[in-house]
């Protein structure tokens, strides 16, 4: 029976072998095939460049027209980014003190006085 045991042994291993040998890769004599190459990306489009805004031209928010008023010596009420009349007054007396035109809306002479008053 040992005779018998051993053979059975001996082929188990034989068709493990085997087993092996056919999944195993064919050889290592063909080349490996290059990597397929990536696909190319086209490049984003450019965005057009925007000259930065002259600071005279840009916009006040009510916020900044109230904060601004305020640290002059005017007094717009609330500092809360509401145009109320307190808000309307003190921008016409800024104006009138400026020599501005006296309309009590924020335009682009008005904005550019704010920013350049002292306090």
């Amino acid at each position: 029976m040992n005779k018998l045991c051993a053979g059975m042994a001996i082929t188990l291993v034989a068709s493990m072998l085997l087993a092996a040998c056919e999944t195993a890769p064919v050889s290592k004599s063909e080349p490996a095939k290059p990597p397929a190459p990536a696909p190319q990306r086209e490049p984003a489009p450019a965005r057009p460049q925007q000259a930065a805004p002259e600071p005279e031209n840009e916009g006040m928010t009510v916020y900044e027209l109230q904060d601004r008023l305020a640290a002059l010596g005017y007094k717009p009420g609330t500092v809360d980014g509401v145009l109320g009349p307190r808000t309307t007054d003190a921008l016409k007396k800024f104006q009138a003190d400026k020599n501005l035109a006296v309309t009590g809306t924020i335009n682009p002479e008005t904005i550019r006085a704010l920013r350049t008053a002292k306090p």
